[in-house]
């Protein structure tokens, strides 16, 4: 009679660690895209509600005014000469504690997947 070993069982901690971290990960994506596109949003909406004299220069085409968007902090800024003096204005934000809890989310997901994965193939097999 021969004795087969029978597969490891995979470990439910480490499972149930990788499908947490994963959905952590994945929840923070989806708030930094939340961020990300509200700021398109407003940026676009301030063209028509509340018009600064910035976004309505860069409205109307002229080369004196620029809008740019920065990755942090999340953000529109508006750019204008006045007076032969370059002006920035701040047209819209993302909250920066939605930022914040978004960005740790994805990266502390991310790091405990690696990690997880990395020391389940260094881990010694039977």
């Amino acid at each position: 009679m021969t004795v087969v070993d029978a597969p490891a069982q995979p470990s439910v901690k480490r499972a149930l660690a990788l499908l947490v971290a994963s959905g952590a990960a994945i929840v923070g994506m989806v708030l930094l895209v939340v961020c990300y596109t509200g700021i398109g949003v407003a940026t676009l909406t301030s063209a028509t509600d509340d018009m600064h004299p910035c976004v309505a220069a860069y409205s109307a085409g002229t080369d004196s005014a620029t809008v740019r968007y920065t990755v942090v902090p999340p953000q529109a800024v508006c750019t204008w000469d006045v007076a032969g003096e370059p002006t920035e204005v701040v047209v819209a934000s993302a909250s920066t504690a939605l930022f914040a809890t978004a960005a740790v989310l994805v990266v502390g997901g991310v790091l405990v997947c690696a990690g997880l994965l990395v020391s389940q193939r260094r881990s010694p097999r039977p």
